[in-house]
Order: structure tokens, then C-alpha cells, then sequence
């Protein structure tokens, strides 16, 4: 999977949260397919710069997707796809 600028998928003018939009995109990424369990993410910084969001933001959005199950962070390691 490559990954490029996503800064196209955040609408800034919608009343839901970026970090939200963020974790959705994801989500439908995993639920797609097109991330697979045991897959690695970029980090927080660089999912913050393929957004063009802070790295609170992006760090929010692994947050949200870590707590649904969906993501797992090892610290020092990454963050893994843990659910389709």
C-alpha cells in the first residue's frame, strides 16, 4: 500500500472531527482490505504529515482505532492492523 498524501481525504469545512475523518478513513481501509491483519503503519508523525494534520490529531485517530480493536500498538515497535 502506499502512502501518499491523504490530505485530500480531510474535509476541514464538516461538523465531525478531523481526528475522526482520520480514524474513518482508516477504518475503511481495514475493513476494505487493503490493510491487512499484522500490517504496520506509519507512525504517528508521518500519518500527521500524510494528512497534513498535528501529530495529536493523527495520534488521536490510532487512539480511537487501537480502542475498537482494530489497531495495536507496541510500543517502540509500531502500530500493527490487528482486525479486519
Amino acid at each position: 500500500m502506499s502512502w501518499e498524501s491523504r490530505a485530500d481525504r480531510i474535509n476541514r469545512d464538516l461538523p465531525v472531527y478531523v481526528w475522526s475523518q482520520i480514524a474513518d478513513d482508516l477504518r475503511a481501509d481495514i475493513e476494505s482490505g487493503e490493510l491487512s491483519p499484522g500490517q504496520r503503519l506509519p507512525s504517528g508523525p508521518e500519518l500527521a504529515e500524510i494528512y497534513g494534520v498535528t501529530k495529536v490529531t493523527a495520534t488521536k485517530a490510532i487512539r480511537h482505532l487501537q480502542e475498537a480493536g482494530l489497531l495495536t500498538v507496541v510500543n517502540g515497535m509500531g502500530t500493527y492492523v490487528t482486525a479486519a
